[in-house]
């Protein structure tokens, strides 16, 4: 038999993961129906645990988790359409616009630590990450919503993750820097591979698609390079053990590396100006 602060217990800690699984929902819909979730589930808790113990929780759970998934795509689906229902040319532009505005800054903070090396480095992280980062996942999600229809399920999916993932590894990797440079301090580099390579996964689809009105090359073009030199820098100095890129290093990889980059960008900003001149004939209309 059960006592009851065990019973009190297993049903704080329940309800308290409950609460924390509805982040995933959309903020609006957290805001209207999130209370009332959590005490209905609570109030089932009691049911459960009173009629069937320990196995009246875990089948409660199961049947929970089955519906909270379906019910979070059912939601995010939801808001992606009223999103582009109300979704205006300004949007659009504005999207392609911080698209252009961060490649340029991701470009620029590659090439400052590839011509002063860690004497930039400070300005650098601020422009390729603190100023960056965010533009690309506006612009990225903009992408998504635009073109996600003509590119399926797998490239709308892909640049969602990336959106998610890029940032949340860069995070993690920055307060990996201040415990742990090595490993968990990699990753504040390996975040934004992250977000590379899924735009190129995306890139990938778009060649085959079609869903872009031209240049369907650029969002390949503009994921590639820099994880392939992220990942080729790591496997380096896994093997080598000099983390810095230490003076032994060729002067043809920075050059390449600078090239790469360039294109990189040049790429991005096209994809931009894409977004940004791409604007639905409807909605443009209705405007």
């Amino acid at each position: 038999m059960i006592s009851k602060p065990l019973n009190n217990s297993i049903i704080t800690v329940s309800v308290n993961v409950y609460q924390t699984l509805l982040v995933a929902y959309p903020t609006k819909f957290q805001q209207e129906y999130g209370s009332q979730m959590v005490q209905v589930f609570q109030d089932c808790c009691l049911r459960a645990l009173r009629q069937g113990g320990m196995n009246g929780m875990l089948k409660l759970w199961a049947v929970t988790l089955l519906d909270l998934i379906q019910s979070v795509i059912s939601e995010h689906a939801q808001k992606e359409i009223q999103m582009k229902k109300e979704m205006n040319p300004d949007d659009i532009r504005i999207a392609g616009k911080a698209l252009m505005w961060g490649a340029a800054a991701f470009v620029v903070g590659i090439l400052l630590v590839a011509i002063g090396g860690s004497k930039l480095w400070g300005i650098s992280v601020v422009l390729t990450h603190l100023l960056s980062m965010p533009l690309l996942v506006v612009g990225l999600l903009a992408v998504r919503n635009r073109y996600g229809e003509k590119i399926g399920g797998f490239g709308r999916n892909i640049l969602w993750m990336g959106a998610i993932l890029g940032p949340l590894i860069t995070f993690i990797g920055l307060v990996g820097i201040t415990y742990s440079p090595q490993p968990l301090g990699i990753l504040f580099i390996v975040g934004p591979a992250m977000l590379f390579i899924c735009l190129a996964l995306f890139g990938f689809m778009a060649l085959y698609k079609k869903p872009l009105p031209r240049w369907n090359v650029a969002p390949l073009i503009a994921g590639l390079w820099y994880p392939i030199l992220i990942f080729a820098y790591i496997i380096t100095s896994m093997r080598t053990g000099d983390w810095d890129g230490g003076p032994g290093t060729p002067q043809w990889v920075g050059v390449v590396s600078i090239v790469l980059c360039a294109i990189q960008g040049i790429a991005l900003a096209a994809l931009g100006y894409i977004l940004k001149s791409d604007v639905p004939e409807e909605t443009a209309v209705s405007a």
